[in-house]
């Protein structure tokens, strides 16, 4: 597996994209070309769609394309171009008997569920979820109208969901960071998630998921796989690659794990992460809820990937093959 070097005028082209200055574009740009984990035969069937290979390259084009592929074959399929013989060699054999978290905008959650019909609007939902805590936090029973219609609504969440992968931390991994009490914004910059953000001044309300393995290795038995390494041809953008990822080097990481940029200014920490596929929530996984009340500006992003290839940049097997930057 090599990231991209073979496939020429592609190569070149990233090589030139990689050698500017506009964030959005250069951090993609070197995930290419620094990826060692995409397979041969994934970056020709990458390449391939559409004729990508043949047409001209510029940067709306390769975007286009990124967003096209992660659709057409790691989002859409019943099973995900992650979990399928393509991408076999980035599948992990984890042992399922530990948790791991997620974290979900209640927006987004909202959306999704709209999507399939409900009727509960975000506030609403906002409501019932801090409801259910405040039962299970006091040992009292929850309202079984509110129950039942919490639970519908994430029926709805879930089937309004897409089969990408979930990128996922370990809960021991972030353990400490959700005793902070500001444990949203350090969760979001531990965990690289920087489209999360206020909106219009206010604060972005955050749902934690946390849940065990097993409920994923027990939902894709049967199965080629349910979980795998992140590559950046995993990422499904709305509109252009994520600039918060970076991939993970073999050296580094003989295990699996992708590592998350984080994007905290002081006592950053590199986070383990991994893919696996699509499950149904339940309301058992929704574990507490947060706001998000500071943004992530890209000149920040830029600084923390800076400090994370420079942590990184004797294991990356292709660091040498990145433009030089004064």
């Amino acid at each position: 597996m090599v990231a991209f070097q073979a496939k020429q005028p592609f190569f070149a082209f990233l090589q030139g994209i990689a050698a500017g200055t506009a964030l959005e574009e250069t951090a993609p740009a070197e995930n290419y070309i620094l990826d060692e984990r995409v397979p041969d035969a994934r970056e020709d069937d990458f390449l391939g769609l559409n004729g990508f290979a043949s047409a001209a390259h510029d940067k709306n084009s390769w975007f286009k394309q990124h967003v096209d592929y992660a659709k057409d074959r790691v989002a859409l399929p019943a099973i995900s171009g992650t979990f399928t013989a393509i991408n076999q060699p980035n599948w992990l054999g984890f042992s399922p008997d530990w948790d791991v978290v997620r974290l979900e905008t209640l927006c987004g959650l909202a959306d999704r569920a709209k999507r399939r019909g409900s009727d509960v609007d975000e506030a609403e939902a906002n409501d019932l979820i801090h409801d259910m805590l405040r039962a299970r936090e006091t040992s009292t029973a929850f309202d079984p109208f509110k129950g039942a219609r919490l639970e519908k609504w994430l029926r709805h969440v879930s089937s309004g969901s897409d089969r990408r992968p979930a990128f996922v931390a370990p809960f021991a991994e972030v353990e400490d960071i959700l005793k902070q009490p500001g444990w949203a914004n350090r969760l979001r910059d531990a965990l690289g998630l920087g489209h999360i953000h206020t909106w219009a001044g206010s604060p972005m309300t955050v749902v934690l998921m946390q849940y065990n393995l097993i409920r994923v290795h027990n939902a894709h038995i049967g199965k080629p796989a349910w979980a795998a390494s992140p590559t950046v041809l995993d990422d499904v953008p709305g509109q252009m690659p994520n600039p918060c990822f970076f991939p993970a080097p073999k050296k580094a990481s003989a295990d699996g794990y992708g590592y998350t940029v984080d994007l905290a200014t002081t006592g950053a920490t590199y986070q383990k992460e991994f893919l696996h596929g699509h499950i149904t929530y339940t309301l058992a996984d929704i574990r507490r809820v947060g706001e998000v009340t500071t943004d992530v500006q890209p000149a920040r992003i830029a600084d923390a990937r800076k400090d994370h290839r420079e942590l990184l940049k004797d294991d990356l097997a292709h660091f040498a093959d990145l433009p030089a930057r004064p």
